[in-house]
Order: C-alpha cells, then sequence, then structure tokens
C-alpha cells in the first residue's frame, strides 16, 4: 500500500469551488435544461457545468466535505483522491489493486474512512496517514459512513452484515437480518436509527442495539441504497428494479420514482430536503420532486453513472461514473418566489 501527495495543478474543478456560476460547458454546451415547476413557489434549472477525469478507470464514489472546500474520489483501480478548493489533486492514497467501493468525509472534515473490495474499511488523516482498520466482513466493503458525532463508523458488507465500530477499529454491533448483500447502510440525522439496503428487495430500520424497528418492502429488485431525508422523516431508496422509492419512518411507501430505462444506482436529497437526485446505468441523472414527478433529465455521462453528492450550499450536484468522468452540475437556479 503506497500514498503520495500531488500538487497537479489547477483544474476544471477549480472554478467549481471558487467561482459561485460557471461560465463555461465543457463538453455539451446546448444540455442546458428546461425549467421545471415542481411546487407553486419552486422552480429549478439544471445544466452541466464542469467535468474533469479523476481516475483512468471507473470513477465510483464522489463526496463533498462538509465545508464544501474538498472533494472526495474514489475509483476500480484502488485510488482514494481529495481535491482542493483551488483545484489541485492534494493527496492520493493507493490501497494495491482493491476496488474502493465507498469513502466519506468525517463530520468535522479531518479524517476520511474509505470500504474496499479486500472486506477492510479503513481511517486516514488527510495527510493519508492510517490511522485505523475495521476488519471483521467476510465480503467487499460496500458502504461506509461516520455517525452524526463523529465517533463511530458504520460499514455495510456483502457478507449480509452491517457493522457497528468505535474509531479504534473494535466492533461494537453486528446488524443481521438480510437475506442477501447489503449494499448501503447509513445514520439518521440524530443518530439513533441505521438504515441498511440489501440485494433481498428491502431496506431495514434499526435501533442502534441492533434489533429491526421497520422493514421497508415494494421493490422487485436489489436495494442499492437508503438514505435519510436531511430532516431525518422521510427514507429513499434506489433499486436495480429501475425505481427509487420514498418512504415514511412507519414504512409507508410514499411515492415512487419512474423514469429511468435500467438500474438505479444512487439516491440522494438536496440540501433542503425539497426534491431528490437519482443516477442510474442509463448513463443518465434525474431530478424529481417529492411526489414522484419528474423535474429534469441530466445527460451527458458516457456509462454508467453510480455516485452523486450535494454541496453543503444546495448549489452544487456532482455525479462521478464508470466513463472515469466527475461532472458537476449547477442547480443554483432554484429560486423561492
Amino acid at each position: 500500500m503506497t500514498l503520495s501527495i500531488l500538487s497537479l495543478g489547477a483544474l476544471l474543478v477549480g472554478a467549481i469551488f471558487q467561482q459561485p456560476s460557471f461560465t463555461n460547458s465543457v463538453t455539451n454546451p446546448n444540455q442546458d435544461t428546461q425549467i421545471a415547476q415542481f411546487s407553486p413557489s419552486i422552480h429549478i434549472r439544471a445544466k452541466a457545468a464542469q467535468e474533469f477525469k479523476a481516475n483512468d478507470t471507473s470513477t465510483l464514489s464522489v463526496a463533498f466535505s462538509p465545508d464544501g472546500s474538498k472533494l472526495l474520489t474514489t475509483s476500480s483501480a484502488g485510488l482514494t483522491k481529495i481535491w482542493d478548493k483551488s483545484g489541485k489533486q492534494t493527496l492520493e492514497v493507493k490501497q494495491g489493486d482493491s476496488i474502493i467501493w465507498a469513502a466519506a468525509f468525517s463530520p468535522d472534515g479531518t479524517q476520511i474512512i474509505t470500504g474496499a473490495q479486500d472486506k477492510v474499511a479503513r481511517l486516514w488523516d488527510m495527510q493519508g496517514q492510517l490511522l485505523t482498520e475495521f476488519k471483521g466482513h467476510k465480503d467487499w466493503v460496500n458502504s461506509v459512513h461516520f455517525s452524526p458525532d463523529g465517533q463511530t463508523i458504520l460499514t455495510a458488507s456483502s457478507d449480509g452484515t452491517a457493522r457497528l465500530w468505535n474509531l479504534k477499529g473494535e466492533l461494537i454491533r453486528e446488524f443481521n437480518g438480510h437475506q442477501g448483500k447489503v449494499w448501503s447502510a447509513c445514520f439518521s440525522p440524530n443518530g439513533k436509527l441505521i438504515a441498511t439496503a440489501s440485494s433481498d428487495g428491502t431496506a431495514i430500520l434499526w435501533d442502534l442495539q441492533g434489533r429491526i424497528v421497520k422493514k421497508l418492502q415494494g421493490h422487485t429488485d436489489w436495494v442499492r441504497q437508503v438514505v435519510f431525508s436531511p430532516d431525518g422523516k422521510l427514507i429513499a431508496t434506489a433499486s436495480n428494479d429501475g425505481t427509487a422509492r420514498l418512504w415514511s419512518l412507519d414504512g409507508e411507501a410514499i411515492a415512487q420514482f419512474k423514469g429511468h430505462r435500467s438500474v438505479v444506482r444512487n439516491v440522494g436529497f438536496s440540501p433542503d430536503g425539497q426534491f431528490l437526485a437519482t443516477t442510474s446505468q442509463d448513463k443518465t441523472v434525474r431530478l424529481w420532486n417529492l411526489e414522484g414527478r419528474e423535474l429534469d433529465k441530466l445527460e451527458g455521462h458516457k456509462d454508467w453513472v453510480i455516485g452523486l453528492s450535494f454541496s453543503p450550499d444546495g448549489k452544487y450536484m456532482v455525479t462521478s461514473s464508470s466513463d472515469t468522468t466527475v461532472k458537476f452540475w449547477d442547480i443554483s437556479e432554484m429560486r423561492r418566489f
């Protein structure tokens, strides 16, 4: 395992962090989308703003830092990279040839956690020093998250479990109840609940003692992703059945999001909780209101769209793809009237 600190010069991503709006569109300048109204008081217009090649292979996950000044990417070639607000790649961590399925910043932005094909999650500082290894899973680590207070780590694995760890790498709890691979796991915003998504076609809500609170059933294929809304009152899921779904905490299906023509890989709430974004193997990103109406179809990626993240201020969305690139989408033209 090797690492190096890199300073590669300003990249296109620099403009994203430094400018309030974008003057250039790099690949598809004609792909500005139509204004779509999704409530009497809100309009949104999204457009491709910038892109850069993050890796020579598939770029799997992408995440903004909590303050929006950095970007974290992972790849199928074992690379985790951090980009700073000046547009420089400041860190590259190489974890052999193991696919890095997921990565996340700590809530205070001083550490990152990665999850890999080699069955291990790893905690790093911002200089690329390995702090802790989380060993115990018997298959790929597909998802990694910090608790809201930054004191525990949640991992999801193809071994069918999710696990809760302290920062020393000691196992606190195992969540065992799915009948298939666990693709995703996350904390509720208040840290009191955990949600998991599985290839058994369900999502499960758990308390921190490992007890099942509610099972969310309705998808007809693998559930790839599960996320809580910013206020913690709703849950969204993404599935191989080509849909995303919105749920209440009591397991009631509220809305279904239909439109993608292939597997829906990811789903995320805007920071204000007003709309959802989904990414798909149909090479598109789509925006939806919470009633399930499609607001926008964003095209430009040339292969599967896998990861997504919103900037903390809600002005931009970033997506990652098997086409090796990261794309930034300007969603700052959301206005309330």
